[in-house]
């Protein structure tokens, strides 16, 4: 048994995040209960360290030395999850306070991941070596008011997470979801079998614009924008526009929902750390009863024997082997640039970036954009609000860094009129 805590919701910015050095020292408090301070625990940061750095950086907890985390040309560039253990004894009931600080005096380290926009965050920022504590005008440029992102999984007997709270659909009647009916192409509205609605909508998204991850204003999560910034060279006040996986799965959920149908956002990975995830859709099919995953990226499903498969199916097979899924391809397959073919051969057609399968929770960002994040795949992946399968063949640390977690397919499975 386990139980994770923290403070936020994952919901960091690539470039606005907190640089930690001789000069700039960074505290985060958790409060834990009496259970928590009598085990052993894991401390899981999400940290990024510049390229050449030779500093470590130095973990304290509670005013003490706990870690010293050395720098490693094996981590991944860009942001991961970094984990350090925590010794039975060494937490206590209360209040906690974990340091970072590292021996750099230009912030050239490492960077720890914060969310913005906490009214009362209970992280701190020092810029006078200890002298005095702010939390606010944080961050590298001093414009952030948030929570850093540390958590703490206590491996106490007695707690263990809440079960994942209920899967938002969206609201077909709601009349910013209604305008989108007036931007999908009339023949795909005039479809009248469910199944080859679905298939032309997927076709459609597939072909509207090529998957661009490049540096560049990340587009929101709202069908019709990621439809419009898709085709410009400016965006945000930039030049340059990210619309990559995630927006074709954001964009076929939110339309799929305005055609009637209840949709989810789905999120793949081989392993937590590494930039070889992938995000898709899964609709409902009302006549086969059970939830279809839809790549509209690749225009793609997955079948055994003619029945296609739910993103579970995907991940069972990942995790149990037995026949291999088929690819079922639309007219909007790519072919090319390579950047975008290989990764598909390689990890998603055979199954294995589906080793950590997950769902979006909350996928009413249409209604209100509140319930999407702000820039999912430009940075580790952190949002509280995924709920994945903690298969058995995984090991627990593999999504330790998440509150919602289950090790059954009942929660995945279940249809959304529950």
């Amino acid at each position: 048994m386990s139980k994770l805590f923290y403070t936020e919701s994952g919901r960091a910015l690539i470039g606005l995040n907190e640089e930690i050095g001789k000069w700039r020292w960074a505290r985060k408090g958790l409060t834990l209960p009496p259970a928590a301070a009598k085990a052993p625990a894991d401390l899981w940061m999400s940290l990024a360290m510049y390229d050449g750095n030779r500093q470590p950086l130095e973990v304290l907890l509670n005013g003490k030395p706990l870690a010293k985390v050395k720098p490693s040309e094996g981590l991944p560039r860009g942001f991961s999850w970094i984990r350090v253990a925590v010794p039975k004894g060494r937490l206590k009931a209360g209040a906690n306070v974990v340091e970072l600080r590292a021996g750099n005096t230009a912030m050239n380290g490492w960077i720890l991941g914060v969310e913005n926009g906490h009214e009362k965050p209970a992280s701190f920022l020092s810029t006078d070596r200890g002298e005095s504590w702010r939390n606010h005008a944080m961050g590298a440029h001093g414009v952030l008011r948030g929570e850093y992102l540390v958590r703490l999984r206590s491996h106490a007997p007695t707690l263990q997470d809440p079960p994942p709270a209920s899967v938002v659909y969206e609201d077909a009647k709601h009349p910013r979801v209604r305008e989108l009916l007036g931007v999908i192409p009339a023949p795909i509205r005039r479809e009248k079998e469910p199944w080859a609605q679905v298939l032309q909508l997927r076709s459609w998204l597939a072909t509207y614009w090529t998957h661009d991850p490049r540096p560049g204003s990340y587009t929101p999560w709202d069908p019709e924008t990621i439809l419009d910034w898709s085709k410009r060279k400016w965006a945000h006040g930039r030049k340059g526009r990210v619309v990559m996986c995630v927006h074709y799965g954001a964009a076929m959920v939110g339309f799929a929902a305005a055609l009637g149908h209840k949709a989810r956002c789905v999120c793949v990975t081989n392993y937590l750390h590494t930039p070889e995830g992938h995000f898709m859709a899964e609709v409902w099919d009302s006549v086969l009863r059970q939830w279809v995953l839809h790549d509209p990226n690749y225009d793609v499903h997955y079948e055994i024997a003619g029945r296609p498969l739910s993103t579970m199916d995907m991940a069972d097979f990942n995790h149990e082997g037995g026949p291999k899924p088929k690819v079922a391809k639309g007219p909007g397959f790519p072919r090319r640039p390579r950047r975008v073919t290989l990764p598909f051969r390689r990890l998603f057609a055979s199954g294995e970036s589906f080793r950590l399968s997950g769902i979006w929770r909350r996928n009413d960002y249409v209604s209100d954009p509140t319930s999407a994040p702000p820039n999912h795949g430009s940075v580790v992946y952190a949002e509280t609000d995924f709920v994945w399968l903690n298969a058995a063949p995984m090991k627990d640390h593999e999504s330790a860094p998440f509150p919602a977690r289950t090790a059954t397919r009942a929660y995945f499975d279940a249809p959304p009129d529950r």
